[in-house]
């Protein structure tokens, strides 16, 4: 044993300066790690900002397929009693996957009172809703009946009356207001 501690006493200074040197190449070892880890972590970063930006560019695309998916689909009628058509009278069918909210029914016609009196103003999926109607000025100027969906889009259904056949004739839906951008290329698409 005892020549073991002699050798370390003449070779300290080269042991000294082996450890320094590795200490030298643990640093910048250390050094080449934190780096690396840097880098790892900013791209990391990166990633979930990107991650995050193509989550808030889906939300558009969701709420709009969502409000399609849920959307009613209204149907004007004549009324039909004992297999007679009851003259006068409109049923409002709603035949969709959703609620029509804040339904309101209009004569196009620039009189003042043209707003036709509803029972209420929400119509939900497989139920409908009768209004009087007066059918040889609803042939004359047409009726606007307009609607909400659960997701606040908002459309108008135009529409003409054939007073001697008691129905709507020429129905025209559109949007007319969203609570959220359509994306553009569903915009395209829808518009065709």
């Amino acid at each position: 044993m005892q020549e073991y501690w002699v050798w370390l006493y003449y070779n300290s200074t080269q042991l000294q300066t082996i450890g320094s040197l590795s200490q030298a190449v643990g640093s910048v070892a250390a050094v080449i790690v934190a780096i690396a880890l840097a880098v790892v972590a900013w791209k990391q970063a990166r990633a979930a900002d990107a991650q995050a930006e193509a989550a808030r560019a889906q939300i558009p695309t969701s709420l709009y397929i969502a409000d399609i998916q849920t959307s009613p689909n209204i149907s004007i009628t004549q009324v039909v009693r004992d297999r007679r058509i009851i003259g006068g009278r409109v049923v409002i069918l709603n035949n969709g996957f959703g609620s029509a909210k804040e339904i309101t029914l209009a004569y196009r016609d620039p009189n003042s009172a043209n707003e036709v009196l509803l029972a209420n103003s929400t119509l939900v999926v497989r139920d409908s809703l009768e209004a009087v109607i007066d059918e040889t000025r609803a042939q004359v100027s047409g009726l606007t009946l307009t609607y909400s969906t659960n997701f606040g889009t908002r459309y108008e259904l135009d529409f003409g009356w054939d007073r001697i056949a008691h129905r709507s004739t020429n129905e025209k839906l559109r949007p007319v207001a969203r609570r959220f951008d359509v994306p553009v290329e569903l915009r395209k698409s829808t518009s065709q």
